[in-house]
């Protein structure tokens, strides 16, 4: 997991008014600024994902720990909340690792 100053708090970024920028078959990046020296981070994983808290808690794990060890957050101020999409349930860790380093670098 990464670190709690690196999390982004998502209600305080959902009364920011900011659109889609990337958008995947499996993910969708939403990106405002910050103030600070480093990114934060968010994930939102609805039950349409999947039903299982478990399965979900896991996609967020895998999620945070790809940003951790990528050092992600420590590119330039920006809130980014990524938003899993439900075709992503079906992805094992590699191919969602994947996937996700190919949205993020994109942007």
């Amino acid at each position: 997991m990464i670190a709690k100053k690196y999390k982004l708090p998502i209600k305080e970024f959902l009364t920011k008014r900011s659109k889609f920028f990337l958008k995947s078959e499996f993910f969708g990046i939403r990106a405002n600024p910050n103030d600070l020296k480093f990114s934060r981070f968010g994930v939102v994983i609805s039950k349409k994902v999947s039903p299982k808290a478990v399965q979900r808690n896991k996609i967020k794990r895998i999620i945070f720990d790809f940003i951790r060890l990528e050092k992600l957050h420590l590119l330039a101020g920006k809130d980014i909340l990524l938003t899993v999409l439900p075709p992503a349930a079906k992805l094992n860790k590699k191919e969602l690792e994947k996937n996700l380093g190919e949205i993020l670098r994109s942007g």
